[in-house]
């Protein structure tokens, strides 16, 4: 595309091509996007589309003028362009014109812009040369000047000589009547029918536009830069859109692989079992039939009828036996079987989303390539075009182009300020997890298998809100102190403190929440001061954001809860049903409202994409998705004295426990603890505890899963088996 430095002879005819007939432009017009076009072929643009026109190469509308292509702007520059090629090609084609004073027909050797006519050499010499003619030398064109190949637009418009008045045609235009939409007009017009005109001298007002023009091309420029790194991020963005979507399958595959083979495995065994055990009743079978026979061989005369009576007896219960051995493994392996091919629906649905997702954000992102690379060439023409109107010495050139560029840039700045925001979220991918339904019924011992007091917290009379435990087996319990203080204590399960860290409160009662997030880091929350906060259990570090700040709303953190394998800090707040998604590095990810059921949670806990709400205006359990769906609720216990659900936690085989308060009428309270099935949230065991805790997590103790439940006062932790039925 031709620029500002461009010299003519460079300008490529289909620079001065119409889009529309592929012909050189006649009487080209402007659309407000500043491309161009021949007046006749908008005329039957607008014709064809019946009124509605829009720029066929950049599809931007345009209002229809009254007089249809007639009432939008002439394109002067293109105009300046247009007359010089013929001219120029007059000139190398050596074609015979008359002469504009003697009227010989001759071939032209110059061309008189003031006189608008091709001269002869002995004219061309007697306008150098007459006095009379002084003032139209500085508007002759020569055939040298074509040749010498380095005449630019700049010389060009200096060619050109101001328009003549239309009221008084003698007389040039040097003012313009900004009144009339930038009309030229001479002095004498300020006399007449301009006197009451705003009008402003022409090269005054076409300094003012050009300097206006170039502070809006110097922002266009910049923002050019911006939209092409925009495209290149975006081109990399696309990779990353397939790249993400082929890790999700693979860890997917690698997930539903692993599933798979210990399904293999566990039938192999089942199978295996169900051997061993026919085996053992007809070998157990066969070895007292043995016995009572050699008894009865002693006896067969006289015991021959009760010989054969008995044979048949334990032939039959071994009969029995051995079909409902068959019938109990059958069940199991049809079970196996079942979650067999469960898996298998499960994969090919997960993989079939990720691809569907993948297809969409692969059409959204080369929407915005193209969009980008559109939004580039109408930057570029812009440019182009404000950039030859700044360097034009035809000042009415600016006066009558300048304000549509400006408007028109600044069109495409705001536009180009949003940026491609639609591909913000482009590489979230839906959660796509497999429901293995492994959860099985766990029993819970009655008492605790062991009970330690935990050394500070008991003898300094603190308290307990929170207990979570790591993959690697360290606990975290945090609550307050009665020093105004919150705290966060590593111990061990013999009741020592390994670590510590102590957090300044104004609370007279300071409560503090606990999550683990990963590594070595737990997501700690302060009730009353609303901080969220890491608290790292290795280097015994802590550090923390003010919600409140960060939403800009007052309230009370009530409950936390942590997903770090996807960046995933959960906070919830009293009566509020609105739960506040952050990340790793504590700044606000998004949030989830709640399903108008829940208004005010008491403890949550997330697992494979679900959340599990302790419901404190409602006291009932509820699961809903990440983006607040109810997917259904938890069955309380049976018994009708159950008051509110207090805590809430899940173990390494999927299940959830809740953790109840009874009330046993008049004043005696105690806790029960309910497991519920993950997938639908049924109720497979109840549990009456006879102590009364204040919170629950799940821990690997000793190679084995144990629950956590250490006291509200006391300082008194408690840990209770599960096993399996």
């Amino acid at each position: 595309m031709a620029t500002v430095a461009t010299i003519l002879d460079d300008i490529d005819d289909k620079f001065c091509q119409c889009c529309l007939c592929f012909r050189q432009y006649k009487d080209p017009r402007q659309l407000p996007c500043l491309h161009r076009y021949c007046s006749r072929c908008l005329d039957e643009e607008i014709q064809r589309t019946h009124g509605d026109l829009k720029c066929p190469l950049c599809q931007q509308e345009a209002d229809v003028p009254k007089d249809g292509a007639q009432g939008l702007k002439k394109d002067f520059f293109m105009n300046e362009i247009i007359e010089f090629l013929d001219i120029k090609k007059s000139f190398q084609d050596e074609e015979t014109h008359e002469c504009g004073d003697c009227s010989k027909i001759v071939k032209a050797r110059s061309y008189c812009f003031k006189c608008s006519e091709f001269l002869c050499d002995g004219c061309h010499e007697y306008h150098m040369t007459k006095k009379s003619l002084k003032e139209h030398r500085p508007y002759l064109l020569t055939l040298q000047d074509v040749k010498t190949k380095n005449l630019t637009l700049q010389k060009l418009s200096s060619l050109k000589q101001a328009p003549m008045c239309k009221t008084h045609q003698d007389d040039v235009s040097r003012l313009c009547c900004k009144t009339c939409e930038n009309m030229p007009i001479c002095t004498a017009c300020t006399y007449g029918g301009h006197k009451s005109h705003e009008i402003e001298d022409a090269i005054s007002l076409a300094t003012v536009k050009k300097e206006n023009l170039r502070n809006q091309l110097a922002i266009l420029t910049k923002s050019t830069d911006k939209i092409k790194q925009e495209v290149k991020k975006t081109l990399q963005l696309q990779k990353d859109v397939v790249a993400t979507a082929d890790t999700k399958i693979a860890e997917l595959d690698h997930d539903a692989g692993e599933e798979l083979n210990k399904i293999g495995k566990d039938i192999e065994v089942v199978s295996e079992e169900r051997s061993n055990v026919a085996k053992q009743i007809r070998d157990e079978w066969e070895g007292e039939h043995e016995q009572r026979q050699r008894a009865f061989e002693e006896k067969i005369k006289r015991l021959r009828k009760e010989h054969e009576e008995m044979k048949h007896k334990f032939e039959n219960d071994m009969d029995r036996n051995i079909e409902k051995s068959n019938e109990t493994y059958s069940k199991k392996e049809s079970k196996l079987l079942s979650k067999q091919e469960n898996v298998e629906k499960q994969l090919q649905e997960g993989k079939a989303l990720i691809r569907k997702e993948k297809e969409n954000k692969l059409g959204k992102t080369e929407g915005a390539i193209v969009n980008g690379k559109s939004t580039v060439e109408r930057m570029q023409n812009l440019v182009v075009t404000g950039s030859n109107i700044l360097v034009s010495e035809n000042n009415w050139t600016a006066i009558q182009n300048a304000d549509r560029v400006c408007a028109a840039s600044g069109s495409l700045i705001r536009e180009l300020d949003g940026g491609f925001s639609e591909l913000d979220k482009v590489l979230e991918y839906p959660q796509v997890r497999l429901s293995l339904g492994r959860a099985e019924k766990m029993k819970i011992s009655d008492t605790a298998v062991n009970e330690v007091a935990i050394d500070d917290i008991k003898k300094k009379d603190w308290y307990i809100n929170g207990v979570a435990a790591a993959p690697d087996g360290t606990v975290v319990i945090t609550g307050g102190t009665r020093q105004k203080q919150a705290h966060i204590s590593v111990i061990k399960l013999d009741g020592k403190i390994s670590k510590q860290k102590l957090i300044g409160s104004n609370d007279p009662g300071p409560c503090c929440y606990c999550a683990f997030f990963r590594n070595d880091e737990f997501a700690i929350a302060t009730q009353c001061n609303a901080n969220i906060g890491l608290y790292n259990a290795d280097n015994n570090t802590y550090h923390s954001t003010d919600l409140r700040k960060v939403i800009n709303k007052e309230v009370r953190v009530c409950c936390i809860t942590a997903d770090g394998s996807n960046d995933q800090i959960i906070a919830g707040c009293v009566n509020d049903p609105v739960l506040y998604v952050l990340n790793g590095k504590l700044q606000l990810s998004r949030t989830i409202n709640l399903p108008q059921i829940v208004k005010s949670p008491r403890d949550i806990v997330v697992n494979n994409g679900t959340i599990y709400i302790c419901c404190q205006s409602s006291n009932s359990v509820y699961a809903v998705n990440m983006e607040g769906g109810l997917l259904h609720k938890l069955p309380k216990p049976d018994s009708m004295n159950c008051k509110m659900p207090f805590s809430v936690c899940t173990s390494n085989n999927g299940s959830v426990y809740v953790l109840w308060v009874v009330i046993n009428y008049p004043s005696v309270q105690d806790c029960v603890i309910t497991q519920h099935n993950p997938d639908d949230g049924s109720l497979l065991t109840t549990t009456p505890v006879r102590d009364v805790p204040g919170w629950m997590a799940a821990a690997e103790v000793d190679g084995a899963e144990k629950l956590l439940l250490p006291s509200w006062l006391g300082g008194i932790l408690r840990v209770y088996g599960l096993e399996g039925d």
